[in-house]
């Protein structure tokens, strides 16, 4: 975080997110077991192996792009780059990444392969709970820009979202 206070030239909002020890106990213990998997499955040429490969690249790509998009906002709410494609670009690099380690571990066995889609579905599970916790912050900090900007742009990629969800977060006083 202090990297991106540095090139943005501004400090990270919501630092919250980051010092909520249920969110941090959670997915730390979850990405720790994800780690120690990844580490002992045997690199297994195939396929799956490269579809993961290409998934992972991908992520890099998205991330990058996020980085740069954050960068050039330099304050306020980021909106531009692929910041218009979706709100949410660096959790999708991320969704990518636990996909693409999936999929190189069904190509070792498909035991490890379950118990990674397990994993990763957990990790998945926790990252929107992140996120809507950041909507909610970011719903009261920016109002009416920040509503605007849900109607127009969403969360993920292409998945629509319904006028009751942007409603939910405009009367949502105390909800995380």
């Amino acid at each position: 975080m202090e990297i991106a206070d540095k090139l943005r030239g501004a400090r990270i909002e919501n630092k919250e997110d980051h010092r909520n020890v249920k969110i941090s106990v959670v997915s730390g213990l979850s990405l720790l077991v994800f780690l120690i998997v990844t580490v002992y499955t045997p690199i297994v040429i195939g396929t799956l192996f490269w579809i993961g490969c290409f998934l992972i690249i991908l992520a890099g790509i998205i991330y990058v792009l996020s980085i740069m998009a954050f960068i050039k906002a330099k304050k306020g709410l980021t909106i531009v780059g692929i910041y218009k494609v979706s709100r949410n670009p660096m959790y999708i690099a991320m969704f990518l990444i636990f996909t693409g380690f999936v999929l190189m571990t069904w190509q070792f066995s498909l035991a490890r392969g379950i118990l990674m889609t397990i994993i990763t579905t957990f990790n998945i599970i926790v990252l929107h709970w992140m996120v809507l916790g950041e909507e909610h912050f970011l719903s009261k900090k920016y109002r009416k820009t920040y509503n605007e900007y849900m109607n127009r742009t969403p969360r993920y990629i292409g998945i629509p979202k319904s006028k009751k969800e942007v409603i939910k977060y405009e009367s949502c006083n105390n909800c995380f």
